[in-house]
């Protein structure tokens, strides 16, 4: 009898578990669902803010962000549709859709931006390994080392000295294979994890050449519109009038440095 109750009771706790499971999903779907229901009336504030919403229950991924970007660009607010496009290709360097629209919003930006600093072989390494998403680099590593261990298991057990020559040579480039697949998921989820990148959403900013609003021309460095893409490279909190606020040093171009606040950027 203990037995039977004991066992009604497990099966009434997984159904609930699998009911509220279920719910859930459907909650999110249905966030989803309304703010692509949104976004199609071309209410694209509305639809913005229930992607958001749908990240904050559910995560992130690229197609989320590509669709924030989205309802942003169709909102008039380039800075943050270049941002969650680039969260996005982020996540995912081989999602062309989000590639392209980030290549046409950036194409409205007020400040033009041109990568005369990458060499050629740098460029043709950045587009080998955005040709993959971290996860792809990780498991193509995975299964060329079983490969490898393959070819070191026939090298082990034939009694073929041809087969044995062919399977330690194979097993070498193999080998070489995996480790540059592996540095490549090292790098690509590496990329994923930094911010030290930002993009400037404010319409209009003034930079200085201190940490601080500019008090006159003299501190006064350069302005930048939204859209801008920046790396920074040191930060500094400050705390003037009871109001704290963190101002971030950023390099544009590799080139001209200058502070801005933080509230003017987003990090990627």
């Amino acid at each position: 009898m203990k037995n039977i109750k004991k066992y009604m009771f497990a099966t009434k706790l997984t159904a609930w578990v699998f009911i509220f499971f279920i719910s859930a999903n459907n909650a999110n779907g249905n966030i989803i669902q309304s703010a692509d229901s949104a976004y199609l009336a071309d209410d694209y504030a509305l639809a913005a803010s229930l992607y958001l919403k749908a990240e904050k229950e559910q995560g992130t991924s690229s197609s989320l962000y590509y669709n924030i970007g989205n309802a942003y660009y169709r909102s008039g607010e380039i800075g943050k549709a270049i941002l969650y496009y680039k969260r996005a290709l982020k996540l995912d360097p081989t999602n062309r859709d989000a590639r392209q629209n980030l290549k046409f919003a950036l194409t409205k930006t007020v400040d033009k931006q041109e990568d005369n600093h990458t060499s050629f072989i740098q460029k043709v390494s950045d587009s080998i390994l955005f040709s993959n998403t971290p996860n792809g680099w990780a498991v193509t590593a995975l299964l060329v080392f079983v490969i490898f261990l393959s070819a070191t298991a026939v090298y082990v057990f034939s009694n073929s000295v041809i087969i044995k020559k062919i399977c330690f040579f194979g097993g070498l480039v193999v080998l070489v294979i995996d480790c540059i697949l592996i540095y490549m998921a090292c790098k690509s989820a590496s990329i994923v994890s930094d911010h030290s990148s930002a993009v400037v959403i404010s319409p209009n900013v003034q930079l200085s050449t201190v940490p601080r609003i500019p008090k006159d021309k003299s501190e006064q460095a350069f302005q930048l519109h939204e859209g801008t893409v920046v790396e920074i490279v040191d930060s500094v909190k400050l705390n003037s009038d009871t109001i704290p606020s963190m101002w971030l040093e950023v390099k544009l171009d590799n080139v001209h440095r200058a502070w801005i606040n933080s509230k003017d950027v987003e990090r990627l």
